[in-house]
This record gives C-alpha cells, sequence and structure tokens, in this order.
C-alpha cells in the first residue's frame, strides 16, 4: 500500500529551496504518504545541503533518501561552464539528472506523483513520458509566480531590455506596479544566455499539471487570485495553483538551544532588533561599518547574525567592526558570526521586536508565522520584488529610504530607520498588521483553513492524475 501512494520529491541545489521542500515532505507523511527525496549527485551541492537532510532525516525516519548517481558526463566539466553563471550551472546540473530521476520513478516502488522543484522544470519531460503526474513546488510566493509566468511574452512584446526601463514601473496582472530594476538581475538583459534560461525556465512552468506554492491565501490575496482566474498566461491555460503555506521550520525542534536565545530570554519583550541576511547573504565591509555605527547610535538592543564575506572564515567577521564597537554595546547587542542561528527560535522569541531582513521569502513567512515587523533590506534574486510586495501590499514592514540595488547606506539612516520601527507611530501600525497575518498564517492550517484545503485538493487531484493517465496509457496499447 504505501508503495502504491508514493510521491517523489527533486529539490534543487539550495538549501533555500531545500528547506520548504522537505516540509513539504513531512506534510506528505503526515498524510499517510511515502516519500523519497531524490537528491542530486553530493558532489553537485554545498556541505549545507547535506547537513539540512540529515537533520530532516532523523527527524522523519519513514523519509527515503535516494541519492542519483553521477551524470555520465557532468555538465560543468569544462572551463567554459565553470565560468557561466551559477544558475546556469544549476540547471545544467538538474537536467543532467532528468535520465536517473526516471530510473528512479520507474523502478520497484513506482510513485504515484513527482513534485520538483521550481527550477527543475525538465523533470516534468521525466513525468509526462512515464504517464506520472508532474508538479512544482514554488518556493518564494504566489505573487512572484503571477510575475514570472507572465515574463516570456512580456520580454517577447519588447524590443529593449528590461535594464534600459530602470526605475520605471511595469505591471503584471494581480501584482502591484514595481520598478523595472526590482525584477530580478538575471532577465534585466534581453539576449543573455542567463536571461534566456530563465525565460525558459519561466516559461515551463506552465507545463505543470499543478503548482504548489509555499504562501497562503490571506497573505497574497490580488496575487492568488490573478493565477487563478488565469489572468497570468494570455496563451494558454494556467495550471491548477495550490497555495499549502507556511511550509517553515519548527523553532522548538533544535536539539540544543543556541546560546543566543539565553541572551533573549534576559530581554524585555519586544525590545530587541534582529538582523540577519539569509544563509548566503554578506554585507560589504563598507556596508558593516556603516551599519555597526547605526546600531551603536539608535541605541537599540540588537542581535545581529554577521557573515563573513564570501570565502573568507566566519571570525573574519569581527574584523570588519569598527574598533572598540563590541565594548561600547556589550550592555545591549550580541553579534553572531556562526554559519547558522535558530533564526526561527529567534523570531518566535517574546523579546525580538523587529526584523532587518533580506527579504528571502522562507525568512519572510518566518517573520508573518512569528508576528514580527520587517525592515526590508533586500540583496539580490527576487528580494526586491518581496521588498514592494512587503512594504506597498501587504504593508508589513518597512524599506530603507534611498536604498538601491548597489548602494551603501549611511549609518544615520541605519539609525533612523531602527528607531522609526522600534519607536515610532509606524511602528504600531505595522505592528497590528504582521499579527494580524500571523493569526492569518496559523488559520491556514487548522480544519477548514486555505492551505489545509488546498493540500487536501492537490491529493486529490494527483489521484484523479493517475486514474487519467493509466487510462491514456491503456488506450495507447
Amino acid at each position: 500500500m504505501a508503495a502504491a501512494r508514493r510521491v517523489v520529491l527533486f529539490p534543487s541545489l539550495g538549501v533555500g529551496h531545500l528547506a520548504p521542500m522537505l516540509e513539504l515532505a513531512a506534510l506528505c507523511i503526515r498524510h499517510g504518504l511515502a516519500v523519497t527525496v531524490a537528491v542530486p549527485d553530493p558532489a553537485t551541492t554545498a556541505p549545507a545541503f547535506s547537513a539540512a537532510l540529515r537533520k530532516y532525516a532523523s527527524r522523519l525516519p519513514s523519509l527515503s533518501v535516494h541519492p542519483l548517481p553521477p551524470p555520465p558526463h557532468p555538465p560543468a566539466s569544462s572551463g567554459a561552464d565553470a565560468a557561466a553563471h551559477p544558475l546556469l550551472r544549476m540547471l545544467a546540473v538538474l537536467r543532467a539528472h532528468a535520465p536517473a530521476l526516471g530510473d528512479l520513478l520507474r523502478g520497484p516502488h513506482a510513485a504515484r506523483a513527482l513534485v520538483a522543484d521550481m527550477f527543475s522544470v525538465y523533470a516534468l519531460d521525466v513525468a509526462a513520458e512515464l504517464g506520472v503526474p508532474g508538479y512544482l513546488l514554488f518556493c518564494t510566493g504566489a505573487t512572484n509566480l503571477a510575475v514570472f509566468l507572465r515574463l516570456p511574452r512580456f520580454c517577447a512584446g519588447s524590443s529593449g531590455s528590461l535594464r534600459e526601463l530602470g526605475d520605471a514601473p511595469v505591471s503584471f496582472p494581480g501584482v502591484r506596479p514595481l520598478p523595472a530594476s526590482h525584477l530580478p538581475e538575471e532577465v534585466l538583459d534581453r539576449g543573455t544566455d542567463i536571461s534566456a534560461a530563465m525565460l525558459d525556465a519561466f516559461d515551463r512552468m506552465a507545463d505543470a499539471r499543478g503548482i504548489l506554492v509555499n504562501t497562503f491565501d490571506a497573505l497574497e490575496g490580488p496575487g492568488v487570485a490573478a493565477l487563478r482566474d488565469g489572468r497570468c498566461l494570455s496563451n494558454r491555460a494556467t495550471p491548477p495553483v495550490y497555495c499549502v503555506g507556511p511550509l517553515i521550520t519548527d523553532g522548538g525542534a533544535e536539539e540544543e538551544r543556541h546560546p543566543c536565545l539565553a541572551w533573549l530570554d534576559a530581554q524585555p519583550e519586544r525590545s530587541v532588533v534582529f538582523l540577519c541576511f539569509g544563509s548566503r547573504g554578506a554585507l560589504s565591509p563598507e556596508q558593516v561599518s556603516e551599519m555597526a555605527t547605526g546600531l551603536e547610535r539608535s541605541e537599540q538592543r540588537f542581535l545581529w547574525a554577521l557573515r563573513a564575506p564570501a570565502g573568507t572564515k566566519p571570525d573574519a567577521a569581527m574584523s570588519l567592526l569598527p574598533d572598540g564597537f563590541l565594548a561600547r554595546t556589550a550592555d545591549r547587542g550580541v553579534v553572531v558570526t556562526a554559519s547558522w542561528v535558530p533564526q526561527v527560535a529567534v523570531l518566535q522569541h517574546a523579546s525580538t521586536g523587529a526584523f532587518v531582513t533580506h527579504c528571502g521569502w522562507n525568512s519572510t513567512l518566518e517573520a508573518v508565522a512569528a508576528g514580527v515587523p520587517m525592515v526590508c533590506w533586500p540583496l539580490d534574486a527576487e528580494q526586491w520584488m518581496n521588498k514592494v510586495f512587503i512594504v506597498e501590499e501587504m504593508k508589513i514592514g518597512i524599506e530603507v529610504r534611498g536604498y538601491k540595488p548597489g548602494a551603501l547606506v549611511q549609518a544615520d539612516i541605519v539609525d533612523a530607520i531602527l528607531r522609526r520601527i522600534m519607536e515610532s507611530d509606524a511602528q504600531q501600525g505595522v505592528l497590528e498588521r504582521v499579527m494580524a497575518m500571523k493569526e492569518s498564517a496559523a488559520a491556514a492550517w487548522k480544519e477548514g483553513g486555505s492551505s489545509c484545503t488546498a493540500f487536501a485538493e492537490f491529493l486529490k487531484d494527483m489521484e484523479e492524475g493517475n486514474v487519467a493517465m493509466a487510462h491514456s496509457n491503456q488506450v495507447e496499447t
């Protein structure tokens, strides 16, 4: 019975995409499904990827992890490939694993469905060839999906590049107008290899039987409505969209309590600013100095997860701080330079009052679920789009005024924005809205809630897809 109800999950290479995929695995297991995670060749993933996988495997004893064998012809073996854009290399690696994924799907433990990461669109071809319903997990928000589905036709209808539009607003169905410069860097220049690859991936997303999205209806109403009304694609039908979020980790599931939590225990309620820019986000040395000076001037309590520049040891981050900073702020602040901090537990702590964030979608959902207002400090990818949605649509965060890609934010602006989120009338309005959204996030997974209902619809569609494909195969034979 378990083998007949098996779902195969195929993540991409990034830890930020692996975490919601593994939360989906836990969700499937709780609903009685057997789950196999098809893992790309470990040589193509970072150590943090394997660490996260081991952590979930220990938490979910019934989870089956199937390492896919290395591709016979590694896609990044030549010097030209090695110099390619990281996303191009990732797409090549995922495509090279397609034959091994096919072998798994047709193996002795036949799969009822394949759920691939949003960037693993070519896995949908494998599923279709084998008569297995193929779905995608879209790890960022529904509003981003609305934009990405539309982008290929949007760009095809323009003679110039998006970069040429600068900060001019661009509009998409269900989406508040946003500056063209806030779209992902990879699609801004027309005719490049990375732009063509990304637009092709966005176009191929519509080939899925359905798209599971890591969000919930109340958080992104206009974007969800545009997707479900079919307004994002003018030339074909939009696949069913299942908003099954928030798919986030449990902050109380850690085996060991991080020392920073003990420090938070001693702080007043909602008095601490938490600064963290994701698992890969690192500020420039100049920005670290300005951030530290602004923090000191603001006189706010703070917990700062400070990442060292790429290619250096974690402790190197401390050398970027101004002389005497740690001593002068020792009574009200902590700087953590370890490669990992328990972000969910920190956000859920009663002492945390605000979150300075890079606006990665996992971090955004974690802040929403904890009811913590955000200061938006995007760095790359779709984070600039998320900033617009958080500040202007959801109104659960504030922006750093005047901050643009690559700009240095001066200490006086850091000081002012921290005082604004912690002390001003603006903080109260943002707090009220994010607390209301926290309640909506919890309600989404209660019986009859939007995400609970959407997941049930996905399970029903998966079963119907198996029946339809089995019938189609019988007719062909």
